[in-house]
């Protein structure tokens, strides 16, 4: 007995393929975090830099969890995020958040937020590699977004990081309980500074993502550290 598809149920089927195909083809999923909670709408917009197409738009947290959007960036290059889905807003200043390099391939990235001043949307994006090959599971990338050099000690370990900077530390030393003891340092006029000191858990077999970055208000360098639940 043959089953057949009514015109609709085949159109969906067909529809649905064709999305398969081109999500595998130029789609790259995007998981958007903010430095800091409410300074940004719940989503924001991707568009190409000419205003001329839009890639899709993104959910902005706090947190990464398994959820995520799915950008077609289809050439990569420069892109705008603003608070309108209309790609002709990258040209309104208010409505702009920021703007960053895609690349033209990417499997999994992560869009670090940070604001550059209170109560205003304009932001500094900073474009993450989260791919397993980049990322990999039981680590921590530590991005410093200062414009000092870095270092933090891990219990004996020392890993220094220049402005911009952007390191993996793929075997975090741990101590006996199963964390580490941490120490951060900035360099200012060739002497090093303490920044702060805490305790780092161990990944484990997940990831976390350390951010460094200059308060816009207060100007001191802080610290975000965001573990991702998901297996790359």
């Amino acid at each position: 007995m043959k089953t057949l598809l009514s015109v609709p149920l085949l159109a969906a089927a067909i529809f649905s393929c064709a999305q398969m195909s081109w999500a595998a083809e130029g789609e790259c999923r995007v998981r958007a975090i903010v430095s800091q909670a409410g300074s940004l709408p719940a989503e924001v917009y991707v568009h190409d830099a000419a205003g001329s197409a839009t890639a899709g738009k993104v959910a902005v947290k706090t947190f990464l969890n398994h959820q995520f959007d799915l950008l077609a960036p289809k050439k990569g290059g420069a892109m705008v995020l603003t608070t309108k889905a209309e790609p002709a807003s990258v040209k309104s200043e208010e409505d702009v958040v920021g703007e960053c390099e895609l690349p033209v391939k990417a499997a999994s990235l992560i869009l670090f937020v940070v604001p550059e001043s209170p109560g205003k949307v304009k932001s500094k994006v900073t474009v993450i590699d989260a791919s397993a090959k980049a990322f990999p599971e039981g680590s921590f990338k530590v991005v410093n977004l200062s414009s000092v050099p870095v270092r933090i000690e891990l219990e004996d370990e020392k890993f220094e990081f220049k402005p911009a900077e952007t390191k993996i530390i793929a075997k975090p030393p741990v101590g006996d309980a199963g964390s580490a003891k941490m120490k951060a340092f900035c360099e200012r006029n060739g002497t090093w500074e303490q920044l702060s000191s805490g305790i780092w858990p161990s990944p484990g077999d997940k990831r976390v993502l350390q951010v460094i970055s200059e308060n816009a208000v207060t100007k001191q360098i802080e610290f975000v550290g965001i573990r991702d639940v998901v297996k790359p």
